[in-house]
């Protein structure tokens, strides 16, 4: 705090603190009202789980590979950083996505949008579904509507097609972007859009029908592995499924952009640009209390857990104090919160006692992604496609497997493969305890058992995500809607990130921009 002049701390240097950071900067500047920002981060790195290799020609990520066109926001990000002519498309030849079913790997149907079959053609020429399974998806526009409420996934997607479309498509397309289970997972949380078309249309094939006689062609929703926010996905989850009513897309109809120096690059250039924000790494946010009298404000507490002082616009008396670990202080007039939800509930304990049990109640999975390179010599497979998806009662240690080089060629060089497969999954933890020398040997042998790679790989990496992948269970929204009621009695308290409204890229881009606009209307 310098004078009169407002002060904003950001917990948390992943993708949303540095937006948060980013776009308040830009605002306080446009709008000609001072306001001075600190962020805050415990590791040495910023970027969170944006991680990105660069080694022996290969462009490795770690974490998320790409983001969604269909929300705007990381695209507009990565442009008004100067990053738009990095922006790189899904190559066109190799966007089909296939589906491991019974050891075999078999195209997902054309003429699908999701799970819904849009046209039958496709879907009565497939071999991953029985012919019962084939009729009852073709039923979907004369099954009644069902209730307004939330459900979860598997309830949703069974009543509307089917359990056979459910475990053999939805499933993996629509869940393992949370690295989740579809009985868990909450379908207004994750797929709002599926139950809106549902209640407007009275059928998804006439809704997403609709949507998609708007968005163009390539609409199967699959793009193999998971592609663009949390962990290792739109989300750290297969990335797959999110091409559904709304937006439209990449002018080439590529439902996902990724960056040509790798998505690390839109965490430099954000770096870059935060000149008038105080960057501290290495230091830990030990405590969060209302700011003492001494601190030029009157304490308090009450029984939501220490009421702060009141504090207007301009005020030069700080409402709360962070306590770090090297055994400094920062005083604040305005706290970002933008750390995982179990992170934030130990944070806001002394401040905000009514958000900790809602914060508490949001389960995390952890997962990890296994990346391999190969000559491409040594690889047989025609890799004629972005990956495939694996339901989980295929048994198997991976969840999903992206074709790296060939979904993104800048990924490696032209003699050269790039692999990445994910492992872990809510109930399927015990991978996680596996050492990487392990990891990488079931990997391969999976490869070998489903692609008929026996080649030694050139290069491999294991790449770990502790508690990584919020589930957004039945009652999520609930849960966020009670956080935020809590906070509201506790101004200058905000939570964002993957947590809360979205895992994706994008969402935590957004939900950066928009906790700075809530922090620069308390300032």
């Amino acid at each position: 705090m310098t004078g009169t002049q407002p002060h904003v701390a950001i917990i948390g240097g992943g993708i949303t603190g540095l937006a948060a950071a980013y776009f308040l900067q830009e605002a306080a500047r446009e709008r000609g009202r001072p306001v001075a920002i600190t962020l805050l981060e415990a590791s040495h790195r910023l970027g969170g789980k944006i991680l990105t290799e660069r080694v022996d020609g290969y462009c490795i990520e770690a974490g998320p590979d790409s983001f969604l066109t269909r929300k705007p926001w990381a695209r507009l990000l990565a442009e008004r950083l100067g990053l738009g002519d990095e922006l790189v498309p899904i190559d066109p030849r190799h966007r089909r996505t296939f589906i491991l079913k019974d050891g075999r790997l078999h195209p997902i149907p054309e003429g699908l949008f999701m799970f819904v079959p849009l046209s039958l053609g496709g879907l009565v020429r497939s071999r991953l579904f029985t012919p019962w399974g084939k009729a009852r998806m073709a039923l979907e526009p004369f099954v009644p509507r069902g209730p307004a409420g939330d459900e979860s996934i598997a309830a949703f997607v069974t009543r509307r097609v089917g359990r056979e479309a459910l475990e053999r498509l939805a499933e993996p397309l629509l869940t393992g972007i949370y690295a989740g289970r579809a009985e868990r997972l909450s379908i207004l949380a994750t797929f709002p859009q599926l139950k809106e078309a549902e209640q407007r249309h009275g059928s998804l094939w006439r809704g997403l029908g609709r949507a998609r006689r708007h968005a163009g062609p390539n609409s199967s929703g699959a793009a193999g592995g998971r592609g663009g926010g949390g962990a290792a996905g739109d989300g750290t989850g297969p990335a797959t499924a999110r091409r559904t009513a709304g937006a439209g897309e990449a002018g080439d109809g590529s439902a996902f952009l990724a960056l040509r120096g790798g998505l690390e690059s839109l965490v430099e250039a954000l770096v870059r640009r935060l000149d008038g924000v105080t960057v501290r790494t290495g230091v830990r946010v030990t405590g969060l209390s209302p700011a003492a009298e001494e601190d030029g404000a009157p304490g308090g507490t009450s029984g939501s857990g220490g009421a702060p002082p009141p504090a207007g616009p301009g005020s030069s008396r700080p409402r709360y104090a962070l306590a770090l670990s090297d055994g400094t202080q920062v005083r604040a007039d305005v706290v970002i919160v933008a750390v995982p939800a179990f992170a934030a509930a130990e944070l806001l304990a002394a401040v905000c006692l009514d958000a900790v049990p809602h914060l508490r109640a949001i389960p995390f999975v952890s997962v990890m992604t296994c990346a391999l390179g190969f000559d491409r010599a040594d690889v047989g497979h025609p890799l004629n496609g972005s990956g495939f998806l694996v339901p989980s009662r295929e048994g198997r240690a991976i969840t999903a497997c992206t074709w790296v080089s060939s979904k993104w060629a800048h990924t490696a060089q032209p003699d050269q493969v790039l692999i990445r497969c994910y492992l872990g999954r809510d109930g399927e933890q015990q991978v996680m305890g596996l050492p990487d020398d392990a990891v990488v040997e079931l990997v391969r042998r999976e490869l070998r058992e489903l692609m008929g790679i026996d080649a030694a790989p050139r290069l491999a990496r294991v790449y770990r995500w502790e508690r990584s992948m919020p589930q957004y269970e039945v009652g999520h929204l609930e849960r966020v809607a009670a956080v935020e009621r809590a906070l509201a009695r506790h101004p200058g308290l905000l939570v964002a990130g993957a947590s809360y409204r979205g895992v994706g890229v994008p969402d935590c881009i957004r939900q950066g921009e928009l906790a700075a606009e809530q922090a620069l209307a308390l300032c």
